[in-house]
């Protein structure tokens, strides 16, 4: 399973401890001296895009199981039925946190030497990983929690909408210090995501408010108007090459520290596999080995005889898990420790605009945009440019005339799109509610889970504040099934 290196225990402990730390003998005893101090910030931006990359992401299995693209089969790990332990809350939650408090460390870095492009970037990245944060579990400590330098280590909680409305003017905020110079670079570099272009980090910046204006145009319709005016401006992820991810090519010397599982204890879950097999999808080889027999056939073809990469429910008991056979498993293509560490692509915002068209959020072409949306995705997965003329050719592929037809195609695409980005998928179905997920008879609650439980430290160290957040933001307390703001 997951191999990864906690960043620290939560932000109010990585807080007591730095705060602590300013306690003069304290801090003469506990000074490490060949430890540096002054760190520049290209080195900081490195670590926090790597955190923000990889380690805020690392366990993204998690969200693989939630979201209805893995089952596990080894019956021992057993979250697809939401049979959850406390650490796998923390995983999520310390990991952003420590985030964080680099990303502090490079704001206040980049203010006082004066580097916009710098605190640009830290504002982008703080906006992402608390909208993602908040997506997860809700209401987040997020207005104080960076306040251990004035003593503040029980922070108090700001409800979704707060964190979203914030996190809007932060990305505005960037977006107006990120002007794209002459040169178009940092001016020290340590960019592993864009190589310090400026323009391709502004287009981060205006699909991560698309990203967020498609969550909350449901109860702010307002937004609308917004959505059309960013897709009309053009200023977006709209070609493969501003994709925002981490390559482990070798460049800053980073290194994934994902390491996944064995093909006997993880299968594709059926949603996500009868959803590839609907359009005998061309990205299917690359996401997971088919199943075979000793001489090297399909174990399972349909009544075409076309192989059936076989998927198995999610959150079934065992007795049903074994009657599978042949299942497919998900360890081929961009896998593993190789695999890159995306937060945003092209395809996502292709899919976000044609289904804003599609909606009349906007006028445009949702047939161009919903096919350049598929081929960013094959083309990324490995599938050859033959392959995917020969897919958009199909007539299930081809965009329906029928509103509601085209819309589910839309949204199939989206979900087939986020698959290893779990969580996004996870949080994309709570916004679409499609496809149709499976309530597997062994799960520990009788629909789809709308949040991760806040980790069990935040109940002792914070007290005052988790109670006050879970009695008036969550209005089923602190459960898999409360709804929060934008996801009722």
């Amino acid at each position: 399973m997951k191999n990864h290196t906690k960043k620290g225990v939560w932000t109010l402990l990585s807080i007591l401890a730095l705060s602590l730390g300013a306690c003069n003998d304290f801090q003469e005893i506990n000074t490490d001296p060949t430890r540096m101090t002054n760190i520049n910030a290209a080195s900081l931006l490195t670590q926090a895009i790597y955190d923000a990359g990889t380690r805020s992401r690392g366990f993204g299995d998690i969200g693989n199981y939630i979201g209805q693209y893995w089952t596990n089969t080894s019956l021992i790990d057993q979250r697809h039925r939401y049979d959850f332990k406390g650490s796998d809350s923390e995983e999520v939650y310390d990991n952003i946190y420590g985030t964080l408090y680099d990303l502090h460390d490079l704001k206040l870095r980049a203010q006082n030497e004066q580097l916009d492009d710098y605190l640009g970037a830290g504002l982008v990245l703080e906006a992402y990983l608390t909208t993602y944060l908040t997506d997860v579990f809700g209401p987040i400590p997020y207005t104080d929690a960076m306040q251990g330098d004035q003593l503040n280590f029980t922070p108090k909680f700001d409800d979704q909408e707060s964190v979203y409305r914030t996190n809007l003017d932060k990305l505005d905020q960037a977006l107006s210090l990120m002007q794209v110079r002459p040169t178009g670079n940092f001016v020290r570099g340590g960019d592993a995501f864009y190589m310090g272009n400026m323009g391709k980090w502004r287009k981060l910046a205006n699909s991560l408010k698309l990203r967020m204006y498609m969550k909350m145009v449901a109860v702010d319709p307002s937004v609308k108007s917004k959505i059309a005016t960013l897709i009309q401006e053009g200023e977006l992820i709209l070609k493969d090459d501003e994709t925002c991810a981490i390559i482990y090519d070798g460049r800053f010397g980073l290194q994934s520290t994902i390491a996944t599982g064995t093909a006997e204890s993880v299968a594709l879950a059926e949603t996500f596999a009868q959803e590839l097999h609907n359009t005998l999808d061309p990205r299917r080889p690359f996401m997971a080995a088919l199943g075979k027999d000793k001489n090297g056939n399909p174990v399972n073809v349909d009544a075409q005889g076309e192989p059936i990469f076989m998927g198995v429910p999610s959150g079934e008991s065992p007795d049903i898990i074994r009657e599978f056979s042949g299942l497919a498993a998900p360890y081929t293509g961009l896998r593993g420790v190789r695999a890159p560490s995306v937060l945003l692509s092209r395809a996502e915002v292709e899919l976000f605009i044609a289904e804003a068209i599609l909606r009349g959020y906007v006028d445009g072409d949702a047939e161009a945009h919903y096919e350049a949306g598929i081929r960013s995705s094959c083309l990324w997965w490995g599938v050859d440019e033959a392959g995917v003329k020969t897919h958009l050719a199909k007539p299930s592929v081809q965009l329906a005339k029928d509103y509601d037809a085209a819309l589910k195609q839309v949204l199939r695409e989206q979900f087939i799109n986020f698959y290893y980005q779990g969580y996004d998928g996870w949080i994309n179905y709570k916004r679409v509610k499609y496809p149709v997920f499976h309530v597997g008879s062994a799960m520990a609650t009788d629909q789809i889970m709308k949040r991760m439980v806040y980790p069990p430290l935040i109940k002792s160290i914070n007290a005052v504040n988790y109670k006050q957040a879970v009695q008036v933001y969550l209005d089923q307390g602190d459960v898999l099934l409360s709804g929060s703001w934008w996801f009722k």
